[in-house]
């Protein structure tokens, strides 16, 4: 099974196990990128909104157990004329046979696998990308908990100066209605759409 094909393996058991559903605001400020990748799979969901924090951790967990190496990777993102604080992005880098390849839940239920390292977005000015190798992750453990900090508030403010937790989850609330969690399903369900960019091609 060639690198590609094992992504794929990756992501559509992602898809098996972790539900994206519709959380309420108070389930957003509970559980909103506090969560281990062990405690994400327990669960079996993740809100739908935002969801590839969750995503990724959870990939991670399966490179590591299918002794794949791998980095997880996040690039914040500065403000657009769409968002006025800055943003988070999560993706991995895995090596198979030497090569390295990016997978990267994109937004909706997009999954783009592409060949090479990840060279972030092109139509996003950035403020800062960090790579953190899979072997020091520990599945029991949040990403705050990972990088060292006791909250998650204290690793965005000392890790990630321009962003702002606090504009992130009144974003995602601003529109958390139901109907469009029913919107959202009726679209695309369950399943999570895997596109794989032509070789050379970085992720749009």
């Amino acid at each position: 099974m060639n690198s590609i094909e094992t992504a794929k393996e990756i992501v559509n058991e992602v898809s098996r196990k972790i539900k994206r559903i519709y959380w309420t605001n108070e389930e957003i400020d509970k559980y909103f990128a506090k969560r281990s990748a062990k405690e994400i799979l327990d669960s079996e969901q993740t809100g739908y909104r935002n969801p590839c924090l969750d995503l990724t951790l959870v990939s991670a967990y399966l490179f590591s157990a299918n002794d794949i190496k791998h980095n997880l990777v996040i690039e914040e993102h500065l403000p657009t004329k769409d968002f006025n604080f800055n943003r988070l992005h999560f993706v991995i880098e895995y090596s198979i046979n030497g090569g390295i390849n990016t997978l990267n839940y994109k937004t909706l239920n997009k999954v783009y696998l592409s060949e090479g390292e990840y060279s972030g977005r092109k139509d996003i000015p950035r403020a800062s990308m960090i790579k953190i190798p899979g072997e020091t992750i520990n599945p029991y453990k949040s990403i705050y908990e990972n990088l060292g900090y006791r909250s998650l508030d204290e690793l965005t403010k000392n890790k990630f100066i321009g962003y702002s937790l606090e504009k992130n989850l009144n974003r995602l609330k601003q529109d958390n209605f139901r109907k469009n969690y029913e919107m959202y399903n009726r679209e695309y369900g369950d399943n999570l759409n895997i596109i794989i960019l032509p070789q050379n091609q970085p992720s749009p």
